[in-house]
């Protein structure tokens, strides 16, 4: 049962743990666990138009407009027009957004220091580096399976 203990399955069970705790975390604020990543970028850099943060976080365009729209009903961004292009909007935090601003990072630091737990500085860097080379990685495979698949068409 050697496949039981690869890479993957031990990068689902972080990823659903984190669903889990992100989820009950910002439940009573109306955040579901998706939108955090975008509030998190906001919180580093304000005015940030939906491209970026698409093209930042290798998501695609319609998935980050969806979670931008509910986290603008939910009244913690506006959209502003770009003054040359009128397809594109910055996205702003609300007073709202900052008012929870310190919690939000609160419990983000919080779930990274759960998830590091007697790993020493190094370690956690190496496990940063090298997940994100996964990262990298599964990127460009898929990507390319998609050019590939546009060429062939």
């Amino acid at each position: 049962m050697k496949h039981a203990h690869t890479a993957g399955r031990w990068l689902s069970t972080v990823h659903r743990y984190s669903y889990i705790f992100l989820s009950k975390t910002f439940a009573e604020y109306g955040i579901g666990q998706g939108q955090i990543k975008f509030l998190m970028m906001l919180f580093e850099r304000d005015g940030l138009t939906q491209e970026y943060m698409a093209n930042e976080l290798n998501i695609d365009k319609a998935t980050v407009a969806r979670s931008i729209r509910k986290l603008e009903t939910e009244g913690y961004v506006k959209r502003m027009p770009h003054e040359t292009d009128r397809r594109s909007n910055y996205i702003y935090l609300t007073e709202k957004a900052k008012d929870i601003e310190a919690f939000v990072k609160k419990e983000m630091t919080y779930w990274r220091e759960t998830l590091t737990s007697g790993f020493t500085e190094e370690e956690q860097q190496l496990a940063t580096d090298l997940l994100k080379r996964m990262a990298g990685n599964a990127v460009r495979e898929i990507e390319g399976q998609v050019k590939s698949n546009e060429t062939a068409e």
